[in-house]
């Protein structure tokens, strides 16, 4: 069952406040294409083609090829790593934000659509349900994974809570979810056909109010469990008024169960192939200069979204070079038990390429450091 919980963002504790996002469904990359107005960048024409060298009109140097993107969520750290430490650049590549998404639109669709070229939100499973409905994208690297300390969910409970473990979800529990997707409603469903009832032995409360607002709503009781993403389980376990039962981990045991999906529309992996194997390139660089410098990584993604030093957990990366095949079992596993994939509608295979084998990053990347100073920052108004 689910419902939809809506709340007053400005109602917020004190600490939540500091969250300064717009409210995206998390990885399960739902919504439309909302401009996110900034005077600095405003955003692109749905018709607008993304840019590429032109070889520059004076003779200097190459125009970069624009890849146009939603505006960053929280907890996809390696991606606004790779933009600030200039990894992107380096490669060819210049990055736009066009907005956030709002209910209505996937990230694949509006890549259908044109309206942007690249996705690094999401999970293989809704690689592989785009793929069986005809959209032209494809999973061109990996991302996150899941570790014990890493998580890419939390489950918190209020403290005086009866639930003391992801077994006790079933019976009517209430469950907040920022939006319907794999990795909000999908792992818990899961966890409930583990726990040997049926899925829908939870109920879903939908929570449109905006930033930290499933928090907020756990800690005055009106839901009994969240699935909360870095930052705002880090942030709603330092009030002292929740407690985790568990995370992604516990459900998977397995790395692969948060691994992330970095994608890109076809028609960039067929007219620009430069151009994705430098985004590979980049990608990779970033992955393993965030599990080098795991703190400042997480800074880097808090400065970047407003908030302060130590607000945004980082989370473990891939650090294989290509998507590993093996990696996918728990995904289609997963798509298939909670009908979020029919049987056999497509293969493994058909949702990602390893044809762009990445470059080993120069050995200078080993001493880098971050300047300190964000290229933007993505306030709400």
């Amino acid at each position: 069952m689910r419902n939809t919980f809506n709340t007053n963002a400005k109602s917020v504790i004190s600490l939540l406040l500091t969250v300064s996002l717009l409210a995206i469904a998390g990885c399960s990359g739902g919504g439309s294409v909302t401009p996110s107005g900034s005077p600095a960048q405003d955003a692109a024409p749905e018709s607008a083609p993304p840019s590429g060298s032109d070889g520059g009109a004076g003779g200097g140097e190459p125009e970069l090829f624009t890849l146009r993107v939603i505006d960053p969520p929280y907890d996809y750290l390696e991606f606004v790593t790779a933009w600030e430490l200039g990894f992107f650049e380096d490669a060819g590549i210049d990055i736009e934000f066009v907005g956030t998404l709002a209910t209505g639109l996937t990230n694949y669709q509006a890549m259908e659509q044109g309206i942007i070229d690249a996705s690094y939100n999401g999970h293989p499973s809704d690689v592989a349900q785009a793929r069986a409905a005809g959209l032209k994208v494809s999973m061109v690297a990996p991302g996150m994974i899941d570790t014990p300390d890493s998580p890419h969910v939390t489950y918190l409970v209020k403290n005086d809570s009866p639930l003391q473990s992801l077994a006790d979800l079933h019976g009517g529990v209430t469950v907040g979810i920022g939006g319907v997707g794999s990795c909000t409603s999908g792992y818990v469903e899961y966890q409930v056909l583990k726990n040997g009832y049926p899925k829908d032995d939870v109920e879903f409360i939908t929570f449109s109010g905006g930033a930290g607002t499933m928090e907020q709503a756990v800690i005055h009781g009106d839901i009994d469990v969240t699935t909360s993403h870095t930052p705002y389980a880090e942030i709603t376990l330092k009030t002292g008024e929740v407690r985790a039962i568990g995370n992604t981990y516990d459900i998977f045991n397995n790395p692969a169960g948060g691994l992330g999906s970095r994608v890109l529309a076809d028609r960039i992996i067929e007219e620009h192939p430069e151009v994705a194997q430098g985004f590979v390139d980049a990608m990779y660089r970033a992955r393993l200069w965030t599990n080098d410098n795991f703190e400042e990584a997480g800074n880097i993604v808090a400065a970047v979204l407003g908030l302060e030093e130590g607000d945004v957990l980082a989370i473990w990366q891939d650090t294989n070079k290509n998507v590993d095949p093996a990696y996918l079992d728990i995904w289609f596993d997963l798509a298939v038990q909670t009908g979020i994939l029919e049987e056999g509608a497509i293969t493994q295979d058909e949702i990602y390429t390893n044809a762009f084998v990445p470059a080993d990053p120069p050995a200078s990347d080993k001493t880098l450091e971050w300047d300190g100073v964000p290229n933007r920052v993505f306030h709400v108004d």
